[in-house]
């Protein structure tokens, strides 16, 4: 029997019809139960697979219309000019000014990433580091690193600034979970001279600023600052119930 000729007119003929295509699709228009026949296809005309879905999806590579970071969107199906998921996570981090956080990256990319990052980390094509209570993931690259932990740290301290003005809509909603689940974390010294620490930072303000922030009083913010000035501060060692060396039992 003679094997079937399809020509790359179908296949161009049926992605300006459909714009995307499973594969199963694909060999269904083209009469074929081969994947390989239409993988030929598509190699000779360009084509992509969707980051999103699995790669379960593809397009033709001039039928995408990226946006400015390289993401199309065409309804919940997602491409990116970097290929895949885990190229384009490397990529949108190594090039970004400050890093992203895992949370910052579902909302660009629309899909989830954690695993991905992790990954990433864990083959040391990317760096991740614990900046007030969230985690963020930063080229390898010595020099650009530095740079972009620098432009997070400004971007956090001008977020607390923002708050000495009043200003609460600069204050993402994540970065603020973040801080409030950082200082959950400590004791209640520790809580009171963090927000101490952080009202001395700001200046006339700040008092209100972190008490409004942290929702506790602007008598314990005010605390927490004077006993810093004062160098009045308790430093106690703090064992964790049931924590150090297991007692033993004296026989009689």
């Amino acid at each position: 029997m003679r094997t079937p000729i399809f020509t790359l007119d179908e296949v161009t003929t049926y992605f300006k019809a459909h714009t995307i295509a499973t594969m199963t699709e694909l060999k269904d228009a083209l009469g074929t139960n081969t994947d390989m026949t239409v993988f030929r296809k598509l190699n000779a005309l360009g084509y992509l697979s969707s980051y999103s879905h699995r790669g379960k999806y593809y397009t033709l590579t001039n039928i995408p219309a990226f946006n400015d970071s390289g993401v199309w969107l065409y309804g919940d199906v997602c491409f990116s000019m970097h290929g895949t998921l885990r190229n384009t996570v490397e990529k949108f981090v190594s090039e970004s000014s400050g890093g992203y956080s895992a949370a910052e990256l579902c909302n660009e990319l629309h899909v989830e990433v954690k695993s991905t990052l992790l990954d990433l980390v864990r083959c040391k094509k990317l760096f991740r580091e614990l900046i007030n209570g969230t985690y963020f993931y930063f080229s390898t690259m010595p020099e650009i690193q530095r740079q972009q932990v620098l432009t997070r740290e400004d971007q956090y301290s001008a977020s607390l600034d923002a708050l000495a003005n009043e200003d609460t809509r600069t204050l993402s909603d994540h970065l603020r979970a973040a801080i409030i689940l950082f200082v959950s974390l400590l004791d209640e010294q520790q809580r009171r001279l963090w927000a101490g620490l952080e009202s001395l930072r700001i200046g006339h303000g700040g008092d209100t600023a972190i008490a409004r922030l942290l929702r506790i009083t602007p008598q314990t913010v005010a605390r927490g600052r004077k006993e810093l000035l004062k160098n009045d501060v308790e430093v106690q060692r703090v064992r964790r119930e049931g924590g150090g060396r297991i007692p033993i039992k004296k026989n009689t």
